[in-house]
């Protein structure tokens, strides 16, 4: 007896999910009550509040998964097996594309997230551990490839900081926040730019 509840209850679960993306995305964070929430799920706002205790809470939630996401797609570019006999140049291109792309995940949500950074320490730790994980891989990736004699820098972690700040940095500008350039070329810029900070000629 108690599946179809459970069942019942991620759905009720998801509809609110559902329903705070779409009413964060069209209002804001800022704006958006959880009574509007609430109403644009077809719920009593009783209903909501016996899942989720604010909108804070919510919103928490859907960065908690797209933050997983986002590190995963990312990470998987930065394993050492794939760089071992690749053209290096070929390989910061891959990485490139990778974190580009991440800016199409839910980029709503990641609005919303970089607005709340500097105003909730919760929401900068989730954007500093998605950092972190995906440091620790490119160092990780590093130290296998000046192994390998490979690198041109000596800093390792000095160089993940710089290399995934200045692609981090560039992504977000150009997806995120209309930099007024087109992608394909910034993505070729910013290829070259990190290909020649890493490796030999």
């Amino acid at each position: 007896m108690r599946t179809p509840q459970q069942a019942r209850s991620r759905r009720t679960r998801e509809q609110i999910l559902k329903a705070a993306v779409a009413c964060f995305e069209r209002r804001g964070y800022e704006e958006t009550t959880t009574a509007e929430i609430a109403r644009r799920a077809r719920l009593a706002v009783g209903t909501f509040y016996g899942y989720f205790k604010d909108k804070r809470a919510i919103l928490l939630e859907l960065l908690g998964g797209t933050i997983n996401e986002i590190a995963n797609y990312v990470v998987q570019s930065l394993q050492p097996d794939a760089w071992r006999d690749a053209d290096a140049r070929a390989g910061v291109r891959t990485l490139i594309d990778a974190l580009f792309h991440t800016r199409t995940i839910n980029p709503g949500l990641q609005r919303i997230l970089w607005e709340r950074y500097f105003k909730d320490p919760q929401f900068r730790g989730a954007v500093q551990a998605i950092e972190h994980r995906i440091r620790a891989a490119m160092l990780d990736l590093f130290i296998v490839l000046q192994a390998d004699g490979r690198l041109r820098v000596t800093d390792l972690s000095a160089a993940a900081f710089v290399v995934y700040s200045a692609i981090e940095w560039t992504a977000s500008r150009l997806v995120l926040g209309g930099a007024g350039t087109e992608i394909e070329p910034a993505v070729e810029a910013t290829s070259d730019m990190v290909s020649r900070f890493l490796f030999r000629e």
